[in-house]
């Protein structure tokens, strides 16, 4: 997904056009928790297609530079780190020296810009927007965040900005596409060159869709892998800490591309809070997922090092139970070797399909006999039927006599009986419930 930024002048409106258009849901999706307590990033769907929605506003308040240095600093990174900028003016102040410094940097980068003019709060003010055109830039609207005006025109023309989604999962032809991401220093350069250097075959570097990431071929035992290194981000972070924001993003892009993560963990460290989020977010999106316990020859040898590290993540991520864990160490080399045994293994299990009547044969001989939710006044759940209804991931459809009975914990019950069929590991299920008579299905289940 592409990168939009929000740019301008402080108190022109950036993070409160962010904040409404996140508040107000106009098809917005989801809110991504970014690395500080500051809501900066949004992910957003428009007209079909779907973008992350950037307000600068927060890197330019921590800036140490001064005034007109900050200005400077945020459009850097934003021509820099986005696909498309939106150009915020104020309406009450007109174009300033300082509106033109922006709009100057903006039209040498030859970035897509939206200009939107804030504070029009009526026609009569519109007439500011003839200054705001007389900037050069093709694209130009006046708009009132306070008064919700022209959200849905703004919308509009950033999604016009926007190129044609990249297809989410790939045609049969294609390479398995495999994203290698975790926390700064966690070792995925490292990995990523590991087995380039020891398990290819043949490689080639091309240009990634997203700025930053190279993605290399590679073929294993006959197996076309296309592996996504976000390693660069690592490297720029250091040199500004503001591109760490961008880095974020670019991250979650990485999964959204993807068929298979890898999310590298620090054996020394174990779970942070930025590794919940990241696995979450593999979740959500549906793909597959190995877990890879990085610097393993760091810590003590003991007999039951490994359970006891399993049991761990186990505990404090319930939903991955499933996900296939490698203990590794990209800089010896040790353990590298089952990373893409694994790979090979998911992919295939997020696209495996069981026959209907295998499924309906777990709802007569199993959960015919289980205890079933309830409302408390004599009505029970009753599943009638159940097919499998999409893969990558799999999806399962049970008809039932009411969906509003379907209680959380069951959910659950219904994910380890349905693994118990087939090999589900690394990926997560997807399970909906339809009612028979009305027909209409709620959906249910990340992991």
């Amino acid at each position: 997904m592409s990168i939009i930024a929000l740019v301008g002048r402080p108190n022109v409106g950036k993070s409160s056009l962010f904040n409404r258009l996140i508040g107000k849901r106009l098809a917005i999706v989801d809110d991504i928790p970014g690395v500080t307590r500051d809501r900066l990033y949004g992910e957003a769907e428009w007209d079909g297609k779907r973008f992350y929605l950037v307000d600068t506003g927060g890197i330019e308040a921590s800036s140490p530079h001064p005034f007109e240095k900050a200005i400077e600093h945020q459009v850097r990174i934003a021509l820099e780190e986005s696909d498309g900028v939106v150009f915020i003016l104020d309406g009450k102040d007109g174009v300033t020296p300082g509106d033109e410094a922006i709009a100057d940097r903006l039209r040498r980068a030859g970035k897509p810009v939206v200009v939107a003019m804030n504070k029009l709060d009526n026609d009569k003010r519109d007439e500011n927007l003839a200054e705001a055109y007389a900037l050069g830039f093709p694209c130009v609207l006046g708009m009132s965040v306070e008064h919700n005006r022209n959200m849905g025109d703004l919308l509009d023309e950033i999604s016009a900005l926007l190129p044609e989604a990249e297809p989410e999962e790939r045609s049969p032809d294609e390479p398995v596409r495999v994203a290698l991401v975790g926390r700064p220093n966690v070792g995925k350069s490292s990995l990523f060159n590991s087995l380039l250097g020891e398990e290819r075959t043949l490689v080639s570097d091309i240009p990634g869709t997203t700025r930053d990431t190279v993605d290399s071929l590679l073929v294993w035992k006959g197996m076309n892998l296309r592996i996504m290194d976000t390693a660069g981000l690592r490297r720029k972070s250091r040199v500004d800490g503001a591109l760490e924001y961008y880095s974020t993003v670019r991250t979650f892009q990485a999964v959204d591309r993807s068929d298979v993560t890898v999310v590298l963990l620090d054996a020394q460290e174990l779970l942070a809070e930025q590794d919940k989020r990241l696995v979450g977010h593999v979740l959500d999106r549906g793909k597959g997922l190995v877990l890879g316990v990085n610097k393993w020859d760091l810590l003590p040898p003991t007999e039951d090092l490994g359970d006891r590290i399993r049991d761990r993540i186990r505990e404090e991520l319930p939903l991955v139970r499933h996900a296939p864990v490698v203990f590794l160490s990209a800089k010896t080399g040790r353990g590298v070797q089952r990373v893409l045994p694994y790979v090979k293994t998911v992919d295939e299990n997020r696209r495996r399909h069981l026959k209907t009547s295998v499924l309906n044969k777990l709802v007569r001989e199993t959960l015919e006999f289980e205890r079933m939710p309830g409302d408390g006044k004599g009505h029970f759940l009753k599943i009638l039927y159940l097919t499998q209804a999409e893969t990558v991931p799999p999806t399962f459809l049970f008809f039932v006599n009411d969906r509003r009975l379907v209680e959380r914990p069951f959910i659950r019950r219904l994910d380890r009986l349905l693994r118990e069929l087939d090999d589900f590991s690394g990926t997560p299920l997807r399970i909906w419930f339809r009612d028979r008579e009305n027909q209409e299905t709620s959906r249910s289940g990340r992991g």
